[in-house]
């Protein structure tokens, strides 16, 4: 029989919430900046699908930008209306997965920052995903998202590696990931474990089967001019420059007729 404790395999589940929150509580400087200068080319409102705790969505919020946000985890969209509680905010956010997402308006900007659009695995699912943004931009708006290339995954596959944080109670969340890569198949599969300990104790175990698709330049600018988007364009992260064949991720930027 299974412990009290155990949790069944899911991605960004509870722990993995707080995980994240602690470790990465505010969107790297540069990536902001970037997809806030995109913004500049198109027009409100915008929609950023995958947002996760709102480490993107909340600096739009805190300027005034119309924004909605849109992620399949109810833990992640939990801990972003608590963190834009705190701050006086009130966001508009929806529980859907891209590939099957609906919403009631069209918007003029789109974005998908930390490569999160290569969590779709299915290459069918991959698809429906570019067609649903697609459908809700307007005419005219602008798509900007960025996924991990081959030259990404782990070098060292097969070999555990550790992470820890603590939580503002003291209590500590040890992350275990074992990482692997089918070059045939351009998906790293790693096994996630995250365990809470309260005063030296297990209390609360997660365990999480996470994976990524990677795509290689051509292969993803033909995806998105398949589901639609012209004057496709690629660069190196965060920067207005063409993108190498050493780049671990590149940005995408397309556009609605």
């Amino acid at each position: 029989m299974l412990p009290a404790f155990y949790m069944p395999m899911r991605m960004y589940g509870k722990l993995c919430t707080e995980f994240y929150d602690i470790s990465k509580p505010d969107a790297p400087p540069d990536a902001l900046e970037f997809y806030l200068c995109h913004l500049t080319a198109a027009r409100e409102p915008v929609l950023e699908p995958m947002c996760g705790s709102g480490r993107f969505l909340i600096p739009f919020l805190e300027r005034g930008i119309d924004i909605d946000g849109v992620d399949a985890s109810p833990h992640m969209l939990q801990a972003c209306r608590d963190r834009c509680r705190k701050k006086g905010l009130s966001p508009v956010l929806y529980q859907q997965y891209l590939q099957e997402m609906d919403l009631s308006r069209q918007y003029g900007y789109i974005f998908i920052p930390a490569c999160s659009f290569s969590l779709i695995i299915d290459r069918q699912e991959v698809t429906e995903s570019l067609r649903r943004l697609y459908r809700h931009l307007l005419p005219g708006g602008k798509l900007v998202l960025e996924v991990e290339t081959p030259r990404a995954p782990p070098k060292e596959p097969g070999k555990w590696r550790t992470r820890s944080v603590t939580r503002p109670d003291g209590a500590e969340i040890i992350f275990r990931t074992l990482q692997a890569y089918d070059s045939q198949e351009q998906v790293e599969r790693d096994n996630h474990r995250y365990e809470l300990f309260k005063d030296g104790s297990l209390v609360e175990t997660e365990l999480e089967d996470f994976a990524l698709r990677v795509y290689e330049r051509g292969e993803f600018q033909n995806l998105l001019e398949g589901a639609g988007f012209f004057n496709v364009r690629a660069n190196k992260a965060y920067e207005d420059a063409e993108p190498d064949k050493e780049d671990t991720t590149i940005v995408f930027e397309g556009w609605k007729p």
